[in-house]
């Protein structure tokens, strides 16, 4: 078993490119509550920007298609939702107490490469985490950038974190 292979040219590429553009444009800003909810808000902005796609949006709220999970330590995992079957899996956490989120969502990145050329995670911070926010915007996780360089460059996961809060009063040193 290896690693899809995951070539950065091509019309999956051109999505991963599509993708890279929606998400810096999105904004998580919302009343949200849970993670049900961003995955949710975000399936249906991918769903409305379907034609700016060469593959086809997966989602777990389309009764049409289903999301194909990886099987692996004896469970099925499964990704928020792709493009494509074997394209691109995108993985949605809502960081609101503890950071294990951000842990699970990079061992299931790894797992979803088994079966997806590429893998997007969005990280998507509460108001709680504003001064990790703030410290990230002013380069003070030097470790944490790191790791997504090593992730994006080496594995094809490509990782994004988002407030779910407002910005305009963050000022970067």
């Amino acid at each position: 078993m290896s690693f899809e292979k995951g070539v950065r040219r091509g019309n999956i590429w051109n999505d991963v490119i599509a993708l890279d553009a929606i998400i810096k444009k999105t904004r998580f800003n919302r009343t949200g509550k849970d993670e049900r909810f961003f995955e949710n808000s975000f399936s249906s902005i991918l769903d409305s920007k379907r034609d700016e796609f060469n593959g086809e949006i997966i989602s777990q709220l389309n009764k049409d298609t289903s999301v194909k999970s990886v099987y692996c330590f004896g469970k099925n995992h499964r990704p928020d939702l792709t493009i494509n079957e074997d394209g691109i899996a995108v993985e949605i956490k809502y960081i609101n107490g503890s950071f294990d989120g951000v842990k699970m969502a990079f061992g299931q990145s790894l797992m979803y490469r088994l079966r997806y050329k590429f893998v997007f995670n969005i990280f998507v911070l509460s108001e709680k985490h504003k001064d990790i926010y703030v410290n990230i915007c002013n380069n003070e996780e030097s470790d944490l950038e790191d790791i997504f360089q090593y992730l994006s460059s080496d594995m094809n996961v490509f990782s994004y974190i988002v407030p779910a809060f407002s910005t305009a009063q963050i000022t970067r040193a």
